[in-house]
């Protein structure tokens, strides 16, 4: 579960992603230089970039605190391998 402000900033960003990848359409579609489509392109993976970390943070308030404050190892590790897990696929 996401908490504020962090939710909201997620929302919002991935909103403005949505009215980009219209507007990158209508680009395509209405065969628009190339370049501009491409510069358009690039914002958009900017926006959508940013969210993870958001998500991110949110999860290690939430979810943190009480995995890596548990006298349960195994529930420790997992948190951790977990955290590992996701922070690779952002290298990708």
């Amino acid at each position: 579960m996401m908490i504020e402000p962090f939710k909201n900033k997620a929302v919002s960003r991935l909103k403005k992603a949505r009215g980009q990848i219209d507007g990158v359409i209508k680009m395509i579609e209405g065969n628009k230089y190339c370049i501009d489509i491409l510069t358009q392109v690039l914002a958009l993976q900017g926006a959508i970039r940013e969210v993870g970390p958001l998500i991110l943070e949110s999860h290690l308030y939430t979810c943190g605190g009480e995995n890596l404050g548990s006298k349960n190892q195994k529930k420790k590790e997992k948190f951790i391998k977990e955290i590992i897990r996701v922070s690779s696929l952002s290298g990708r």
